[in-house]
C-alpha cells in the first residue's frame, strides 16, 4: 500500500496541532523542593528551597509556609543562585505538619500558577546523656610528676623530731 503525499501532510499537520498547544501552554511549573511533597524532616529546617521549570519574576513570585492550623509562619522568598529558584529563610519550626504555598510568575511566558504541597518535621533526637566523668581526688596525680603532701609532711615532722634530739643530745655532751 503506497501512501500518497497529501495523506504524510495531513498527518504532519494533525500532529503538529497536537503538539504546538503543549509549548504554548507552558507555566512556570515546581519541578523540586527542599523540604519537597511529602517530605519527613528531622529538626526545623532552615530555609526552603523551590526550583520552578522556567525562569521566575521574582516580584510576583512567592512561597508561603503555614501550619497544621493555617497559620502563616513564613512568608516571601527570593530568587537564589539559579533564575529558576525561590529561596525563603524559615523560623524554628516545631514538630508537625506545614503546607507550602506557592505562586509562580514565569519570567518567559508572563504566566501564572499556584500550587501547594505539604511535608512534615520531625523532633530531632535528643542527645544522649554524657557519662560523667570522675572528679579528681585532692593533690596531683600520680602520672603528674608532683609530691603528695600526704608524704611530705610526715617526712618534716621526722626530720623535726631527729634534729630536736641531736640538739638535745649534744646540749646534755657539753654540759
Amino acid at each position: 500500500m503506497t501512501r500518497s503525499p497529501r495523506w504524510l501532510a495531513s498527518v504532519a499537520a494533525i500532529l503538529s496541532l497536537l503538539v504546538a498547544p503543549t509549548a504554548v501552554l507552558g507555566h512556570a511549573e515546581l519541578e523540586s523542593a527542599s523540604p519537597g511533597p511529602d517530605d519527613a524532616v528531622v529538626g526545623s529546617p532552615t530555609v526552603l528551597v523551590a526550583t520552578f521549570s522556567e525562569e521566575l519574576d521574582p516580584s510576583r513570585s512567592s512561597l508561603v509556609v503555614v501550619d497544621s492550623t493555617g497559620a502563616q509562619v513564613a512568608a516571601g522568598g527570593e530568587l537564589g543562585d539559579d533564575p529558576h529558584e525561590l529561596r525563603l529563610a524559615l523560623p524554628e519550626l516545631a514538630p508537625g505538619d506545614y503546607e507550602v504555598r506557592w505562586t509562580s510568575f514565569s519570567a518567559e511566558d508572563n504566566e501564572l500558577d499556584r500550587g501547594s504541597y505539604t511535608f512534615t518535621v520531625l523532633a530531632a533526637p535528643t542527645p544522649s546523656p554524657v557519662p560523667a566523668t570522675p572528679t579528681p581526688t585532692a593533690g596531683p596525680s600520680p602520672d603528674a610528676g608532683g609530691v603528695d603532701a600526704a608524704v611530705i609532711v610526715p617526712i618534716i615532722v621526722a626530720l623535726i623530731v631527729v634534729l630536736a634530739i641531736v640538739a638535745w643530745l649534744l646540749r646534755r655532751q657539753r654540759a
